[in-house]
Formats: C-alpha cells, structure tokens, sequence
C-alpha cells in the first residue's frame, strides 16, 4: 500500500511539472501558426494599405489651401522670396507687415484666404445685385466655397448633393412625428450625419480616396446647410428651395474655382492693400447700381422690346 501511494505522489507530481510546460508551449504554437506564411501576407497587406492611406491623405493636405502643414504654404512663401519688395513706403505696409508675418511662422495660406475672403463676398453680391441670382446670402455660399476648397469641388459637390437627398428623404420621414423646429431640425441632423456615415464606410470598401481623405470641419459645413435648406422649404415651395440650392452650389463653385486659380493667390499675396481697396470699390459700384438684373433683363426681354 506505501508503495502505491509513493507511486501516486510520484505520477501527481510529475504531471504538476509537466502541465505549467503544457500551457507554456501551447501559445508559442499558437503564435506559431500566427506567424505563418498567411498571417505575415495579412499583415504585410494590411500595413501597405495603411501606408497607402497615409500618402493620399497626405498629398491631399499638400494640395489643400485651408491646410497650414501643407506643401501649399511652403509654396506660397517661396513664391514671396522670389519677389522682394522694395523699402517701407505709403504704399506697401502691409506687404512689409505680411511678410514679417510670414517670416515669424504665420502661415502664407490663412493670409491668402483672409485676404480673398472679402473678394469671394464681393463677387456673391455681384452675383446677387447685378445678375440676379438669390443663394443663401453671403456667408454661407462663401464659407461653402472655402469647403469645396478644401475637399476638392468635385468631391464638394458629391458630399453637397447627398446631403440633399439626405436631407430631403429625411424631412419626409420626420414630417410624421409632427415634432418642434428645433427638435425636428436635430432629428434631420441625425438622418443626414447616418447617411453620410454610411456613404463613407461604402467609399472605404470601394477605395474612393476622395471621400477617404475628407476634413471633418469642411464635411460639417456641408452638412449644417441641411437647416438652410429645410427653412427655405418652410416659407416657399420645395421647387423654390431647390433653385436657391442650386445657385448657392453654382455660386459657391464659382468662388471655389476663382480660390483655387494659383494666379489669384500670388497676386493676392503680393498686392494685398490692391486688392482690398479694388474690393472695396466693387462694393460701392455694385451698391449704387439700380438696373434691372441680368437674369430680369432676359425674363422681361419682350416688354423691353415693346417699349
């Protein structure tokens, strides 16, 4: 019986020791098999698509005006170096102040866009008093066409027309809640962020890299126009608010265009007290105009012929 039990200890005992070494090889074999051939295909193939990622969406911040860290405000003030000034005079102060600016670290692109700011609202005036097309007052179409700037206008205007649709099925959904402005107005928010979420985890299973590499603050700025749109609808018919949609998006793609000309910038840049006193002088002419609106003259051509 002693020796029975001297041989039980004895197996028991080995297997205590033998177990701990059990379960200590068992993850090396797993981590075996992870690094077999397949695991280290995925790996690799998962870290070149992150690498790949990264390049877009850093030559898309290169190429972005509103970006401070990009290649463009390197570009901007090498393009400034290129073009010394002369010495301080009554007609270049604020070229010397810019510069020195520049020089301490300010970014050469929030100058560009500062400056051409008033220009691009000066031009949506015109558009408003002289041609005669409506939009959503000044603000909004510019501060659209600094966002198309950002995202690119195609991209801009692909982002702008689904949170049309968003904001148009989500205005039919919601219409039977019969809820308040304001708590109607954030359920409309929800449908159009859901929409838009769903719109760019579909552009990362296809690889759109344009919607892969969008900025949040542009992409917003997009979305918020959706109360625009909805309290247009409340007082006119939806066939007036698409059309004032419609020339907001044209107005602000006109402005895009004009912000992203290399030509207008460098000589923003250079003639910075030029182009604010020209835009001032825009504004004054295009107040004192009293004629008929371009877009009237076409729509009352006959009457005109008449008298």
């Amino acid at each position: 019986m002693k020796k029975l039990l001297l041989a039980l200890l004895l197996v028991g005992g080995s297997l205590l020791t033998v177990a701990p070494v059990i379960s200590a090889q068992q993850p090396a074999t797993e981590e075996t098999l992870d690094a077999s051939p397949a695991g280290e295909a995925s790996e690799s193939s998962l870290a070149s698509a992150s690498a790949e990622a990264a390049q877009r969406l850093q030559e898309k911040k290169d190429q972005d005006l509103t970006e401070t860290t990009g290649q463009q405000k390197s570009k901007l003030a090498a393009f400034l170096d290129e073009h010394p000034i002369g010495s301080l005079s009554w007609n270049n102060p604020l070229q010397h102040a810019i510069r020195q600016a520049i020089a301490n670290g300010l970014p050469a692109n929030i100058i560009v866009l500062l400056i051409l700011f008033p220009l691009i609202a000066a031009i949506i005036a015109t558009a408003r008093h002289v041609v005669g097309l409506k939009g959503f007052g000044v603000y909004i179409p510019a501060v659209l066409s600094v966002a198309f700037v950002s995202t690119g206008i195609f991209t801009g205007v692909i982002v702008f027309i689904a949170v049309l649709i968003a904001a148009t099925l989500a205005r039919l959904a919601v219409k039977r809640f019969k809820l308040p402005l304001l708590p109607r107005t954030a359920m409309l928010l929800w449908v159009v962020s859901f929409f838009i979420t769903l719109l760019l985890i579909a552009s990362s299973w296809l690889n759109v890299t344009s919607l892969l590499t969008l900025n949040i603050f542009p992409l917003l700025i997009i979305m918020l126009l959706t109360e625009n749109f909805m309290s247009t609808q409340m007082f006119s018919s939806q066939k007036e608010a698409l059309s004032i949609t419609f020339e907001t998006l044209l107005i602000a793609v006109l402005c895009a265009f004009i912000i992203n000309m290399e030509a207008v910038q460098q000589t923003v840049l250079l003639h910075p007290e030029l182009t604010l006193i020209s835009v001032a002088v825009l504004n004054i002419i295009v107040g004192h105009y009293t004629g008929l609106r371009l877009l009237e003259r076409t729509r009352f051509q006959s009457i005109i012929e008449e008298e």
